[in-house]
């Protein structure tokens, strides 16, 4: 009895962080929601800016499990695409000390944009109406072209859109 209280008690506490929505991929373009934010070095990345790029926009944290099982995927990607009109941007929804994601980005080799200003995160993450992390968003010339793909299917998508 006691173990099968303690299993509903872990899948309540897991269901609200784990990937709840299927992947999509849409046949309409939904548009983008432009933000305007500092990165982790100070800089400001507006997501307009990308035009002409594919951008991976990846809703996380390092406190989320399966946010840091994809790292490894978000890793080999970035370097499969690293000299074709392809960026990640990743937004840390965190919930306390900033430090602490930055030593996390540093200690992984997470070399693409972050941005982890704990205000301009939570903001950016209401415009998109997250729910649930991980969550991404592949979008291109302002449009969202899929969302919450993983893993290979991910890097075939990327594939596609950039040399498309």
């Amino acid at each position: 009895m006691k173990k099968a209280i303690f299993a509903l008690v872990m899948m309540v506490m897991i269901m609200p962080f784990s990937n709840g929505q299927e992947t999509t991929e849409t046949t309409e373009t939904i548009d983008a929601i432009n933000f305007i934010a500092r990165d982790i070095a100070g800089n400001n990345v507006e997501l307009s800016a990308y035009k002409n790029k594919v951008v991976l926009l990846d809703f996380w944290a390092t406190w989320c499990g399966p946010c840091r099982q994809e790292i490894p995927n978000l890793l080999d990607i970035k370097e499969s695409f690293k000299n074709t009109p392809f960026e990640i941007i990743s937004i840390a929804l965190e919930r306390g000390n900033t430090d602490t994601v930055k030593r996390f980005i540093e200690e992984q080799k997470m070399n693409w944009v972050h941005i982890i200003d704990l205000t301009s995160c939570r903001q950016i993450a209401e415009k998109y109406q997250i729910r649930y992390i991980p969550t991404m968003f592949l979008i291109r010339n302002g449009k969202i072209l899929a969302t919450d793909l993983r893993g290979q299917e991910l890097k075939e998508k990327i594939k596609q859109l950039v040399f498309k």
